[in-house]
């Protein structure tokens, strides 16, 4: 069966339930959670506090979540002098003896 053809028979089956059975389906469904949480009252309050603990905490990550300003152009140019003073104090180092390139690096 191709995946149109089982899209096809989800919407015919989707199609064939009237409104009384649909709000009959719903029903059951909250009466089975409904009976669920009643029978297991502090796992379903756990559960739910984990759930509410969770998207607290992903919410307030988003939310919190402040982009580093990109660097001035001060911050940018005293970063490219230390690059460069640390390529050329290696490339200084690599032409001198070990015993001297030691104190310069």
């Amino acid at each position: 069966m191709s995946t149109g053809q089982r899209k096809n028979a989800r919407q015919n089956n989707r199609k064939q339930l009237g409104p009384n059975e649909t709000d009959t389906v719903r029903k059951s469904a909250v009466r089975k959670t409904e009976g669920m949480i009643t029978q297991y009252p502090m796992s379903s309050a756990l559960v739910m506090f984990g759930v509410g603990l969770g998207l607290g905490v992903a919410i307030g990550s988003i939310l919190c979540s402040v982009a580093a300003p990109p660097p001035s152009f001060g911050q940018r140019a005293e970063l490219a002098a230390e690059k460069l003073g640390r390529q050329m104090l290696d490339a200084i180092a690599g032409v001198l003896p070990q015993s001297i390139a030691r104190h310069v690096a």
